[in-house]
């Protein structure tokens, strides 16, 4: 009779439904496409989860042939997966949106049916929200599903460029799921606030475009790498892209001219022109690109608008241009031969510096302690993968060095003597210094003392070079200081190396003195028995080669002659056989026989 109330409490307070939405979509996301940008992939899955769920919940949506759609009422709020058939209908429609998003690039068409599968998204939003309104679910899900319908509102207004509507809901949004990860845990709170970031530039492109109508090709590259890598919902990067490029050819149609060491002359190509006014703002851009795969982006990005350049200039010094046959005036051809070498020279100085953000990137790795390399078969196998082998640094030192050469060629094809071409050649003394380290540290790990010994004595002998040249140059106090840096660490490895020769040098008496009999091939040692079990992993058994042996030489004569020649009789000259005629001859043919047979 005791248990009857407790029962009735039970039934009077039912527990509540909790769905945590965001690391639900988060999980779901990346095991399904989105780690990768497959959004058809992750809609697929979509639709194969709400048919489950039908299924398990009996909620059918009529049958094959007759389809009668259902609502999810609060009635229906006894199971919290019908709160997840509400979850994904809005997802599936949110992943079919981006699919379309994608196409829209090249078929325009698919731009309204985005919209309108965005628009669909927004409604099963919220109704999730309103379903989440009720008495039924705890306060986490009220709010995850009031965030969850503001981003998905705000996506549909930013995508119809209603930037004040967008800006209110993305703020709304960013500020539930600040507060959603300052009330959880550590490892729950990730999630949040990275939404949060995540949010972030959507808002500041709002503002952006709400405040000031011109546009700051500074601020649209400082938002685009904010936004870097904010994962699969981004909404900026076909926009941000499409505006930088827009600002860039209304500032192209500004410049006209091209300076060059004193040389002035007109540039009337588009392309040339933009890629010119890229090149002014890549140190910005880098400054911003604080990562390394952001800032080698920068660089690819910038060598391939420099290739369409200089395939645009070549195009147009061609005599003959398609019907046309528009003839070049010399003028005119000497000024597109002198913006051709302008590109060259950037292309290829773009290239070492490219190359040079790699060699920071590979020093990062590269033992402090050289000689500590040698020891990596200790290590496991992903730590001996970190490790920055000297001849990865050699290698591309070696592309730094021909494309300094090249840019040499090239200024004294167009300058002749200049003080660019002194600051080239300075450049490359430096980095020949550099090279001849990494060579003489590498013959250094292989235990090579002679080698790496004379290989620091030569860069110290560049180093010395290198700051004679800087010296002539201004403003090259910074690489005067490496050099001076660089002098003293082949020092003191030059001497690291000659110690280890001497120390090898003295342990030669030591190891004769130990040489034991095994040592020696077992052709040597046929008649001496040896009670240690040979090493049949390298058995030695014969010099392999062989040693050289000194053999008489065989004369290579050939007697062409014997054939024709008749040699003189010597029968007078051989020694006549005698016969005995005595009695006792004769006796003995007649008792014994003859002796001829």
């Amino acid at each position: 009779m005791m248990e009857l109330p407790a029962e009735e409490n039970k039934s009077e307070k039912p527990c509540l439904l909790s769905l945590e939405i965001l690391p639900t979509i988060k999980e779901i996301q990346q095991q399904h496409g989105l780690r990768h940008g497959d959004y058809q992939r992750y809609r697929q899955y979509c639709a194969r989860r709400l048919r489950r769920l039908y299924k398990v919940l009996q909620f059918t949506q009529g049958t094959r042939n007759n389809v009668k759609p259902k609502r999810v009422s609060e009635d229906k709020l006894s199971d919290v997966r019908y709160l997840h058939v509400v979850l994904m209908n809005a997802e599936r429609a949110w992943s079919y949106a981006m699919e379309l998003k994608l196409l829209a690039n090249t078929e325009p068409r698919k731009h309204f049916h985005m919209l309108r599968r965005l628009k669909k998204a927004t409604q099963h939003a919220l109704q999730l929200k309103k379903l989440s309104e009720s008495e039924q679910c705890d306060a986490r899900t009220k709010l995850e599903a009031q965030a969850y319908y503001c981003f998905m509102i705000g996506s549909f207004k930013f995508e119809k460029q209603e930037w004040k509507e967008a800006l209110e809901l993305f703020g709304e949004a960013r500020t539930i799921y600040e507060k959603l990860g300052s009330a959880f845990t550590e490892e729950q709170q990730n999630f949040y606030q990275q939404k949060a970031d995540e949010i972030t530039p959507n808002i500041r492109y709002c503002a952006y475009n709400l405040d000031d109508e011109n546009v700051d090709i500074n601020e649209l590259m400082k938002m685009k790498f904010s936004s870097a890598g904010s994962g699969a919902q981004d909404l900026l990067a076909n926009k941000l892209d499409m505006l930088i490029s827009q600002s860039r050819e209304k500032q192209a149609n500004s410049f006209t001219e091209l300076t060059w060491e004193g040389k002035t002359i007109p540039v009337k190509n588009e392309l040339v022109r933009a890629f010119l006014l890229r090149v002014d703002d890549s140190e910005h851009e880098l400054e911003r690109a604080e990562s390394f795969e952001n800032k080698m982006t920068v660089f690819d990005q910038l060598l391939m608008e420099c290739k369409d350049g200089l395939q645009s200039v070549k195009d147009e010094m061609k005599p003959d241009q398609g019907k046309s046959k528009v003839s070049v005036s010399e003028a005119h051809l000497a000024n597109l031969q002198f913006l051709h070498s302008h590109l060259t020279y950037l292309r290829l100085m773009k290239t070492v510096e490219r190359n040079l953000l790699m060699v920071d990137s590979l020093k990062k790795n590269f033992p402090t302690i050289l000689l500590q390399q040698s020891a990596s078969s200790n290590r496991s196998a992903n730590d001996a993968k970190k490790i920055t082998k000297p001849e990865d640094l050699v290698r591309i030192f070696d592309i730094i060095l021909q494309n300094l050469s090249d840019i040499e060629d090239l200024l004294e094809s167009t300058f002749g003597e200049s003080t660019l071409s002194q600051k080239i050649s300075s450049q490359k003394s430096f980095f020949k210094a550099h090279r001849c380290l990494y060579v003489a540290h590498s013959c250094l790990l292989n235990k090579r003392w002679k080698e790496a010994t004379a290989l620091y004595e030569r860069v110290l002998k560049y180093c010395d070079e290198a700051i004679s040249l800087h010296e002539k140059v201004p403003n090259r106090e910074d690489k005067i200081s490496e050099l001076n840096e660089l002098r003293r660490q082949a020092e003191g490895h030059m001497y690291t190396a000659h110690a280890f020769h001497l120390l090898d040098l003295n342990d030669v008496g030591e190891k004769v003195d130990t040489l034991q009999l095994q040592d020696k091939p077992l052709q040597e040692r046929l008649d001496v028995y040896d009670e240690r079990p040979p090493n049949l992993k390298k058995p030695n058994i014969t010099n392999f080669p062989p040693k050289f042996q000194p053999i008489p030489c065989k004369p290579l004569f050939f007697d062409l002659a014997s054939n024709q020649v008749n040699f003189p009789s010597l029968s007078h000259r051989m020694e006549q056989k005698k016969t005995n005629t005595g009695i006792t001859n004769y006796l003995k043919g007649w008792f014994w026989g003859s002796g001829k047979s």
